[in-house]
């Protein structure tokens, strides 16, 4: 009793059982990780690589589709008929040349993306109204920005006043994605709904066989973004695929573990351009002898027409550029190789372009130089004329 712990006995701490000590660290860590995924998804994703997540506000996605009722293609996605014969364009679909802005007698026309149609420059500045200053005569422009091989294809069969007796299919390096594309969403272009389209397969005989667009209302384009499986189960860009974009929920590091072992994202810190892999004969996607088959379908219906004839012009990025000068030749030789073997005549205009470049820079070919990014700028589309112009010299489609 004297030492005034009135019979208090203390009771010793029992230590946690090792098993259950490493669950909880186990469990504070991986909460951490996934705390730290969520953050880096939502928060610090760098914005140009912001396409390889997947996170739409259904909010958004049904104020677009209010917003853009009626302003699209029931095939095609984009322009709306309406579009299509508006300001930039003539009545024809053509871009406005003001140096011949007479329709008819077009010595030749074009079709593809933003790098045939011209973006990031003044109208008259686009290597095809370059083309049309040098030579004289009226280049009849039919790009549309965004545009895939399928589309151009489709938008040449059916502009039928098309007379020019030489048509020119720009591919730009990307379109092979796009073609086993549904909805641009998924490659983030927008969410609006003239940004969905159909898309060719290939049937057992490698003929192309068109996958109609899904005709959608209100609730359906909501459900394009919720469940997109559902609404377009043959879009290779579906979210959380192979190639397709990560699903930002829970748990958020799946998301980040998905982009990170994306093949696509280290194909451009390899020194290659995003789009490289598609071109692989065996990639999944079949992008490579899909492209093909399109190129030669084209190059039928300007035989059909009874043209001269059709050349395709690949447009090369810079990244393609790059890529070359890495590794000794561009991305897209196999698809320049496949359609050749198809008896598509195609033109390759890099080369003679680094041949005049000199000592300078293929950068200063694109609108951005000093990032080396963008499409072709005012100067470079000058240069990109001449070389197209010498070419089409050489293959006896122009006069001398």
């Amino acid at each position: 009793m004297g030492n005034g712990a009135s019979g208090a006995v203390e009771l010793g701490r029992r230590p946690l059982p090792a098993w259950l000590a490493c669950l909880i660290l186990i469990l504070i860590l991986a909460a951490a990780i996934e705390a730290s995924s969520q953050a880096f998804v939502r928060f610090a994703f760098p914005r140009q690589a912001a396409f390889l997540l997947w996170h739409p506000d259904l909010t958004e996605v049904r104020r677009a589709w209010d917003a853009d009722i009626g302003r699209w293609d029931d095939e095609i996605g984009w322009p709306s008929a309406q579009e299509d014969v508006s300001p930039p364009r003539d009545r024809t679909g053509a871009k406005l040349n003001a140096e011949f802005p007479e329709i008819g007698h077009a010595c030749i026309s074009a079709y593809g993306d933003s790098f045939v149609w011209g973006d990031d420059i003044p109208l008259a500045d686009g290597w095809l109204e370059q083309l049309s200053h040098q030579l004289d005569c009226r280049v009849a422009n039919y790009g549309v920005s965004g545009y895939g091989t399928d589309q151009a294809y489709i938008r040449f069969t059916r502009k039928t006043a098309d007379e020019a007796p030489v048509t020119l299919l720009g591919i730009f390096p990307e379109n092979l994605m796009r073609n086993v594309n549904h909805y641009r969403g998924f490659m983030g272009f927008g969410l609006h709904p003239y940004f969905l389209k159909g898309r060719f397969v290939l049937d057992g005989a490698g003929r192309i066989e068109w996958i109609p667009r899904p005709r959608l209302d209100a609730d359906g384009f909501v459900a394009l973004h919720r469940e997109p499986a559902e609404v377009v189960p043959r879009d290779y860009l579906l979210p959380d695929t192979r190639d397709g974009p990560a699903t930002v929920r829970f748990p958020y590091v799946r998301a980040v573990a998905h982009v990170a072992l994306m093949r696509r994202l280290w194909e451009r810190l390899g020194g290659r351009p995003i789009w490289s892999e598609f071109f692989l004969p065996d990639h999944p996607s079949g992008a490579l002898a899909l492209t093909a088959a399109i190129g030669e379908a084209f190059a039928h219906e300007g035989e059909r027409r009874r043209k001269r004839t059709t050349l395709v012009v690949m447009l090369p990025s810079a990244s393609s550029f790059e890529g070359r000068a890495k590794f000794g030749e561009p991305e897209y030789l196999p698809l320049m190789a496949a359609l050749a073997a198809r008896g598509v005549d195609v033109f390759d205009p890099a080369p003679a372009l680094l041949a005049v470049l000199g000592r300078r820079s293929y950068c200063d070919l694109y609108s951005i130089p000093a990032a080396c990014q963008g499409h072709f700028g005012s100067a470079g589309s000058v240069l990109v004329a001449q070389v197209v112009a010498a070419e089409l010299r050489r293959r006896g489609l122009i006069a001398p």
